[in-house]
């Protein structure tokens, strides 16, 4: 938040920090990152999960910060639906969730952190695999490191889910005829489940390093269900609000078309009105009930596919190579 260089450019230095420092501890203790394979150099089984556990924890908080920060500059488009105006808008585009507790989620993500840590340097020891103390602490704190952020992050989708469905449910102005005002709660919903889609695809650059394991598959899966769930929860919560809305105007024109014409015989300018009135229940009925525009569904489909880009990418590198090899 406080870094004057830019979400993308802190993102890099951070990686650049955490990465670097265990090359610089594998190098005092003379542990292997790089090796030699059939056609290419590549990083060894000690350096890849290291790689990756850098780049899970410099994605998780370069993803919050670009999420934040575009819903930020998306909060005029709030004002307009939101009968609190900017005021209200700027409560809910503010970075930390109101009523989040990330005192609690630190300490559970540090005791879960440690117990993942235990269990993997338990697991290694008895494979014959034991890490040198530098490593074990750098692989400890990067776990550890991770397993908060995870668990900052639940609270965070808790908290602000569940102050954003208050904030929808007293203040959201549904305007029937200009549904497309309320394309920016499927913006919102959109760049949320970004975050946990772009973690799950780099959890997936295990799978490269044949780091397969039941921590790194929970990961993965924990990830893409939050991202999907967090999506689909506030677009069933808004379509709700919407289709309430629609049936409400809708009852309350046909009530007047009624009306309307039981007079037609004795009034002469009923049916001009009458006609009106359904060229009006015509398109409140025909009025999307969904808060996203088309481009936002094709954005949230994109995302789906993200976890897919390490596979798609290892078959390019691999066929580049073999080509060239040959």
């Amino acid at each position: 938040m406080h870094s004057p260089f830019g979400t993308l450019a802190t993102t890099a230095i951070l990686f650049a920090l955490m990465f670097g420092s265990f090359l610089g501890i594998a190098a005092l203790e003379h542990v292997s990152t790089i090796k030699r394979t059939a056609s290419l150099f590549a990083f060894s089984g000690a350096a890849w999960p290291a790689l990756v556990l850098s780049l899970l924890c410099c994605a998780a908080l370069g993803m919050q910060r670009y999420a934040r920060l575009r819903e930020a500059a998306d909060a005029p488009a709030y004002a307009r639906i939101l009968t609190g105006g900017m005021a209200t808008a700027a409560g809910i585009t503010d970075y930390y969730a109101p009523g989040a507790r990330f005192g609690r989620a630190t300490i559970t993500g540090s005791l879960v952190g440690l117990v993942i840590s235990a269990a993997v340097c338990i697991a290694e020891s008895r494979e014959g695999h034991p890490m040198p103390p530098g490593a074990l602490i750098w692989f400890s704190g990067a776990t550890i490191f991770l397993s908060i952020l995870f668990a900052r992050g639940i609270e965070q989708t808790r908290a602000g889910g569940r102050a954003y469905a208050g904030v929808l449910n007293a203040e959201l102005k549904i305007d029937l005829l200009r549904i497309d005002t309320l394309a920016v709660l499927g913006r919102s919903a959109a760049r949320g489940a970004l975050i946990w889609f772009v973690v799950s695809a780099v959890a997936c650059l295990f799978f490269l390093g044949n780091d397969l394991n039941w921590l790194t598959i929970a990961l993965i899966v924990s990830c893409a269900a939050m991202g999907t769930g967090m999506f689909v929860s506030i677009m069933l919560r808004i379509h709700r609000q919407i289709k309430a809305a629609k049936d409400a105007e809708l009852e309350h024109v046909r009530c007047q078309v009624d009306a309307m014409r039981a007079t037609m015989h004795e009034d002469s300018g009923a049916a001009a009105r009458l006609h009106g009135m359904l060229a009006y229940e015509k398109r409140i009925s025909d009025a999307q009930e969904w808060p996203f525009d088309q481009s936002t569904l094709v954005r949230v489909a994109a995302y789906v596919l993200i976890p897919t880009i390490p596979w798609f990418g290892q078959a390019a590198v691999q066929y580049y190579v073999d080509h060239l090899g040959r």
